[in-house]
């Protein structure tokens, strides 16, 4: 069967925003040049650094023979490597990261098996979003965090930017901060919700109180439990 939804690359940038590409080519090209499809202008990264080539209705990642290497989920590939959605492309270093996702994998992987909407992993302070990998800022892992554990209970102003920002709340210093971080988080949540067809976590605003998680949250399984949520101080 053809394909019909492409693949994406998720890339953070300098600035902090997320950029999604869709894999509409047959042939995507990574590197430092303006020529390259995908342009990751970074020191470590070479002019042509490597391709994703769309065989078979699969993707698969090639290096070009650039001269820091690419890697997959930190390990270095030497050969055509099929990507699959959560892994984490690496060129040349950490520095220059992309995400892949298959939204057709996600729908035809496992068929009537559909991932959690939210599953966090509080030992490796990660996210995932319907089996997708989510990164999110500090501030923002620490709000969903925060909500989280109240899943479905009313979070006060008051108590998310005390548990998240370690202050107390002044809503003439500090009730921008807590909103862009919201509308942030949402949009994270939205974006790899919709790359996996389904509906998005929804965090529901409570009017003058504050916020509500509305979604079932998985926490996976851990040897010791990580701090309490309201004992947590993040940097911005």
């Amino acid at each position: 069967m053809a394909r019909t939804t492409p693949g994406l690359l998720n890339q953070r940038r300098a600035d902090g925003a997320e950029e999604h590409i869709q894999l509409r080519q047959t042939t995507t090209t990574l590197g430092r040049s303006d020529s390259c499809t995908i342009v990751v202008a970074l020191p470590n990264v070479s002019r042509l650094h490597a391709r994703i080539e769309l065989q078979h209705d699969c993707y698969l990642l090639f290096d070009a023979g650039s001269a820091n290497g690419t890697f997959v989920n930190g390990k270095l590939i030497e050969q055509g490597y099929k990507l699959n959605t959560g892994d984490e492309i690496w060129l040349g270093g950490q520095t220059a990261a992309l995400w892949f996702t298959d939204p057709e994998e996600t729908l035809v992987g496992l068929p009537g098996v559909i991932a959690p909407p939210l599953l966090i992993d509080e030992s490796a302070r990660t996210l995932k979003v319907y089996g997708t990998p989510v990164q999110l800022s500090p501030l923002e892992y620490g709000l969903l965090l925060y909500l989280s554990h109240a899943a479905g209970a009313v979070c006060t102003r008051d108590r998310c930017f005390l548990a998240v920002w370690g202050q107390p709340y002044d809503q003439a210093t500090c009730e921008d901060a807590l909103n862009a971080c919201i509308t942030k988080l949402r949009r994270h949540l939205r974006t790899a919700a919709e790359a996996a067809g389904q509906p998005a976590p929804m965090i529901t605003t409570v009017q003058r109180i504050g916020f509500r998680l509305d979604a079932p949250v998985t926490f996976a399984p851990q040897t010791a439990r990580a701090t309490p949520a309201n004992d947590l101080t993040y940097a911005g």
